[in-house]
């Protein structure tokens, strides 16, 4: 019973029952869930950056970060490197995180080596300046 009640879950969520590990993330970013499905240029990207270091800082209240966020699509999206700036008594410790950063805007995007990108970047911007491509 317990098992076909969290399959229903599941399944009523948008993952799959049985399906490959990895195929159906569920959601955790404070930012809205992507409209579409990930490219796989998102999701090469997405592997880069996490394996760089990288990291995206962003507020739950930026029309942009949803923006940004849509561009790499759900199942890069939900791999994405993502700091919440602006829910200090929710995620102290994310707050914390972009003071000391220097976070003056939303979307930045930060390279362990402290380069700064800010505003929405498309994904070829991106995988240019984290020298993927």
């Amino acid at each position: 019973m317990a098992s076909s009640l969290l399959a229903s879950v599941l399944v009523a969520a948008g993952g799959a029952v049985g399906a490959p590990p990895g195929s159906a993330t569920l959601w955790a970013s404070t930012l809205g869930e992507p409209l579409h499905d990930s490219s796989h240029q998102a999701l090469e990207l997405t592997q880069h950056l996490k394996a760089m270091g990288a990291k995206f800082y962003g507020a739950w209240t930026c029309p942009a970060c949803f923006k940004q966020m849509n561009l790499f699509g759900k199942q890069a999206g939900a791999d994405v490197t993502y700091v919440e700036c602006r829910k200090p008594k929710q995620l102290p410790e994310q707050a914390e995180a972009c003071n000391a950063a220097k976070i003056r805007a939303y979307p930045t995007w930060v390279l362990p080596d402290e380069r700064q990108k800010v505003g929405v970047q498309s994904l070829e911007a991106l995988s240019r300046w984290s020298g993927l491509n």
